[in-house]
């Protein structure tokens, strides 16, 4: 076992990422110092409790509550903690790689993504809008590091596919995340929603054509920290809102021509969490998932699977979970050899 692992967990998927943590750092015999995020205590809080009630010994899981700057960077920098795994912004995961590399501790970083979603001509553009707008804008309403919020189009489907993403956002049903009829929850907090609100508004700015969305709902939501979901159209890649991850409803959509073309557009990005190609056609979709640099791709479809690793490259992060990769990441290889005669040579 590496040892002591320091486990930083954020808000968006508290639960899930709670247990890919702990569990494989727990079946590889190491101990925990958990740090949930300060906007979703409380699922930790049952977790470790039930983990007490299910026989694991003091001291072996242990919960801290706090902000970042305090609890965190105590995490970070403790020089009892051997590893520290962290799933967070990218700018977070640089200072706990810095203050890993001032220790030479040892690190896992999960750090977001800006994920393409590249669509050819030959598939069925309504079932295809309906996944590429109910990605960021149902469940979590865009606030996963996963969500593909670039929408790579082909330009001989294009403007058919912005028709139907625009009718697929307008069924969307904001509210309360408890009631079963809710599509789309509210933004995490208020800075959050000025940060949505800011990038849409830099689209604007920038040049894109906004299609739907782009404000607040009214009514009884309107003191909420809600945004309805939103589409632009006509995206530049190097327009901001395809480049920043903006854990939104915010769906952008960038056209292009042909395969090496969309290949150019998903790659011309610091990030590389993940990706999803919709074709109809195998080897394309092979040669795609080849071509572009993430830590996960989906074909026709996307998912995160527990016994199949998870991570990213490029500033998407460092290591993966899940799988037998997620168990060897707490785990030090260590050579024993043993001299059976007078002399070890």
């Amino acid at each position: 076992p590496v040892g002591v692992v320091g486990a930083i967990i954020p808000w968006n998927a508290p639960l899930m990422l709670f247990a890919q943590k702990v569990a494989p750092a727990l079946a590889a015999g190491c101990t925990v110092v958990v740090k949930p995020s300060e906007y979703a205590s409380l699922t930790a809080v049952r977790m470790t409790e039930l983990l007490v009630e299910a026989g694991v010994p003091p001291g072996v899981v242990n919960l801290v509550l706090g902000t970042g700057p305090e609890v965190g960077e105590a995490i970070i920098t403790h020089p009892g903690v051997d590893k520290v795994t962290f799933t967070g912004s990218r700018a977070v995961g640089s200072r706990v790689m810095a203050a890993a590399a001032e220790r030479i501790a040892r690190v896992s970083l999960e750090l977001g993504g800006k994920s393409p979603n590249i669509v050819f001509d030959d598939v069925d553009v309504g079932g295809t809008a309906a996944a590429l707008m109910g990605m960021v804008s149902m469940g979590l309403s865009g606030q996963g590091c996963v969500c593909h919020t670039r929408a790579l189009v082909q330009d001989t489907v294009y403007d058919e596919m912005i028709d139907a993403c625009a009718a697929m956002a307008a069924m969307s049903v904001l509210g309360d995340p408890f009631d079963p009829g809710t599509t789309s929850g509210p933004i995490i907090n208020g800075r959050q929603l000025a940060r949505v609100e800011g990038l849409i508004a830099g689209g604007r700015d920038e040049g894109a054509r906004l299609v739907v969305g782009g404000d607040r709902p009214g009514g009884d939501l309107a003191a909420g920290n809600f945004v309805n979901p939103t589409l632009f159209a006509d995206v530049d890649n190097a327009m901001t809102i395809a480049r920043e991850e903006i854990f939104g409803p915010v769906l952008a959509m960038i056209p292009f021509h042909d395969e090496d073309e969309a290949i150019r557009l998903a790659n011309a990005t610091d990030y590389g969490l993940g990706a999803s190609v919709q074709t109809s056609d195998v080897k394309r979709a092979i040669r795609v998932a080849q071509a572009v640099r993430s830590g996960t791709f989906g074909v026709n479809g996307y998912t995160v699977m527990p016994n199949a690793p998870f991570g990213g490259m490029k500033t998407s992060g460092v290591g993966r979970e899940g799988g037998r990769e997620g168990i060897d990441a707490f785990l030090e290889s260590k050579t024993v050899v043993i001299a059976t005669g007078d002399s070890l040579f």
